[in-house]
């Protein structure tokens, strides 16, 4: 009687811990957030701006793929206003052209604008070869070009599978590898950033080459 009593005391307190508070998943991994109520967070109001103060990049030159748009025009905004000369790499020129020019007028430094198609290793070179002869080598590097569809997994073809994991993987690759023996030889270093996603880990239907190019591209970065 006395275990039954603890038992029930335990499931009710568990029950109770739950309702206030917030589960969620990444990956195999489960992790656990408090209830974002409390009274201490009066304390830290919401802030919407960068969280480096300014100059963070002064002097500092970023290289950022698939920079023209989304993600990759949010990250170049974000390093130019913190005095990065950032340097924006994909295949549509004209589009490149133009973000380069509202990002340089929104924040007042330079940003450059380069074609190149990750997917292949020649015109990575060619890229690479504007990048140094421009600004030199790169502080940072973004690997950001990415492509992505929904499907599902029976209805791929050979041709989409290789469109997406030569942009995602291939592409991640060669941009790293191409600029990484350039900074070995020249002793100077760098921060090499990919974007990835949580099904890279899990695995997700309808996604099958992104999951598993993206999956690669952790493997390399590890």
């Amino acid at each position: 009687m006395v275990l039954w009593s603890r038992l029930t005391c335990s499931y009710k307190s568990l029950r109770t811990c739950a309702s206030n508070a917030r589960f969620f998943g990444t990956g195999t991994k489960a992790l656990w957030q408090k209830n974002p109520s409390l009274s201490q967070a009066g304390f830290f109001p919401l802030s919407e701006g960068v969280m480096l103060p300014a100059g963070t990049f002064k002097n500092k030159v970023a290289f950022i793929t698939g920079g023209g748009t989304g993600l990759g025009k949010g990250m170049t905004t974000a390093l130019s206003a913190l005095g990065a000369e950032c340097v924006i790499a994909s295949r549509k020129l004209d589009v490149l052209k133009q973000t380069a020019e509202e990002i340089s007028h929104q924040t007042g430094n330079k940003v450059h604008a380069v074609q190149c198609d990750v997917r292949d290793p020649v015109s990575v070179k060619a890229a690479v070869d504007h990048l140094v002869t421009d600004v030199g080598l790169p502080d940072v590097v973004i690997n950001n070009a990415a492509g992505n569809f929904i499907s599902p997994s029976e209805k791929l073809s050979a041709n989409a599978w290789r469109t997406i994991t030569d942009i995602v993987l291939n592409g991640t690759a060669y941009i790293t590898l191409d600029i990484g023996k350039r900074l070995i030889k020249a002793e100077k270093g760098a921060a090499f950033l990919a974007i990835t996603t949580i099904y890279a880990e899990s695995g997700s239907g309808f996604v099958v080459p992104s999951a598993s190019a993206k999956a690669g591209v952790e493997a390399l970065f590890k």
